[in-house]
């Protein structure tokens, strides 16, 4: 048998070409497919399966993974990887054609809510307006005198708290001071502990002064805006004024006095 050896190697050299040349297509991997939703986002998958109302598809990233199906009717149009493009007509799904129509019932009208006052807590200022606006004129009268002579009382509260704690934190400075020398130093140790004596009384002083000037200033200033209301709900009311006049007499001292009162 005689072979020719250019022959021999030019098919040779064929058969390896057409071996390559499947061999690429068969690893060449699969374009993937595009869906197109009706909101206009795109999926790119691989479509396994077509029906009738849905379409299954594997994810590209995972084309051995799990299947996933969407509707028909929430797609606008596919490309498939070959270049074919589908689209699809929007359907309106109605899930019964022929579901029988109900007698409509015969409206109740509802009835209109009623407006209640708020539930709740109401504010002391609230209350004692209304208690104001709702009492007798003798009531108002008792409820004056109250309210006025507590304002009184809050203020002179106020003024001897702070002047008295004034006056002991005047006293504790000086001790402070007549216990050092001229270089700020204790003469003895007598003098540090009336120093110490004095910056309590100074420190005990300004906070009595304070917390007993401010409550009773507090006090004052209350009392005294409520006395004023009652007053200006007695003058809108006409009621008419008490003038008194009240003489005194003070055996020891030999002395009179007169005192002239003005009372709604």
């Amino acid at each position: 048998m005689k072979v020719i050896l250019p022959k021999l190697k030019s098919q040779l050299l064929a058969m390896l070409m057409l071996l390559l040349v499947a061999q690429a297509y068969a690893q060449t991997p699969r374009k993937a497919d595009v869906i197109i939703l009706r909101d206009e986002s795109r999926l790119e998958v691989l479509i396994q399966e077509v029906d009738n109302e849905i379409v299954k598809y594997k994810k590209l990233s995972d084309p051995e993974g799990p299947l996933f199906s969407v509707k028909k009717s929430e797609i606008a149009s596919i490309r498939y990887g070959n270049g074919e493009v589908e689209t699809f007509e929007a359907t309106l799904e109605v899930q019964s054609y022929y579901s029988p129509t109900k007698p409509e019932a015969p409206q109740r009208e509802e009835p209109k809510p009623v407006r209640r006052a708020p539930v709740g807590p109401v504010k002391p200022s609230v209350q004692f307006a209304d208690d104001v606006r709702s009492s007798s004129p003798e009531h108002l009268r008792s409820m004056y005198k109250y309210y006025k002579s507590h304002s009184k009382t809050g203020m002179i509260m106020g003024i001897v708290g702070t002047s008295v704690g004034i006056v002991v934190a005047g006293i504790g400075t000086g001790i402070v001071a007549s216990a050092v020398d001229d270089n700020g130093n204790f003469k003895s140790y007598q003098d540090e502990l009336r120093a110490r004596k004095g910056a309590y009384m100074m420190v005990g002083g300004f906070a009595g002064a304070a917390t007993f000037g401010t409550v009773g200033f507090i006090k004052a200033g209350k009392n005294g805006s409520k006395a004023s209301r009652i007053r200006r709900e007695l003058i809108r009311r006409g009621e008419p004024l008490t003038f008194g006049i009240r003489p005194s007499f003070n055996p020891m001292l030999r002395t009179g006095n007169v005192t002239f009162a003005v009372n709604f």
